[in-house]
């Protein structure tokens, strides 16, 4: 290929507009980090409400050996409100663990939390509300979800592994950062 003078301002104007491009995705990331941030600092917890249990075991479970036992643990969360106009948000988590034992389910326990918090500011975004929820209003509900699945787990005498401890991470992260592998480097002494 030939590096022709219009070729050349060709390639030059695609490079600017790709460094631009980055520009701008790295300004708005930092936008909802700061949003986020300011979200975290300004709320407080209004309420957390315990709306519904339900557990079941099958007698399979008392008599299988708890190595065999395959456990799985999912978190849903529905925004209930952004709270955009109120200063309130709030969210349903619905918590469920159940284990299995060769692909049938021999135990469930599903709890739902409502969680709400006040000082969402009307300059607050609806990403920034959503991912608080997602990671912030999750990780609250869970330390209670843990405790009651502790409890009742120790009432059917099952006797599994407490539930792990865990700690979700705000996803506000571009494309390129997430598939970007870190650089190993080793001292040679």
């Amino acid at each position: 290929m030939n590096k022709t003078p219009e070729n050349l301002a060709e390639e030059a104007a695609e490079a600017e507009a790709t460094a631009a491009s980055v520009r701008l995705k790295q300004e708005i990331y930092e936008a909802r980090r700061n949003d986020y941030n300011q979200l975290v600092s300004n709320a407080r917890l209004r309420a957390l409400i315990l709306e519904n249990v339900d557990f079941k075991i099958k007698p399979e479970a008392l008599r299988a050996e708890k190595a065999v036992l395959k456990r799985q643990l999912v978190p849903k969360t529905k925004i209930m409100s952004l709270g955009l106009d109120d200063g309130t948000c709030m969210a349903n988590v619905i918590w469920e663990v159940s284990f299995k034992l060769k692909n049938k389910n021999v135990v469930r326990c599903s709890a739902s939390y409502i969680i709400s918090y006040d000082g969402v500011q009307e300059s607050c975004t609806a990403d920034a509300v959503t991912v608080f929820l997602e990671n912030v209003g999750k990780v609250a509900t869970y330390a209670y979800f843990r405790a009651l699945y502790s409890q009742l787990d120790w009432s059917a005498t099952l006797g599994s592994d407490p539930l792990p401890v865990i700690q979700f991470l705000p996803n506000f992260r571009l494309e390129a950062e997430r598939s970007a592998k870190p650089s190993r480097t080793r001292s040679t002494d």
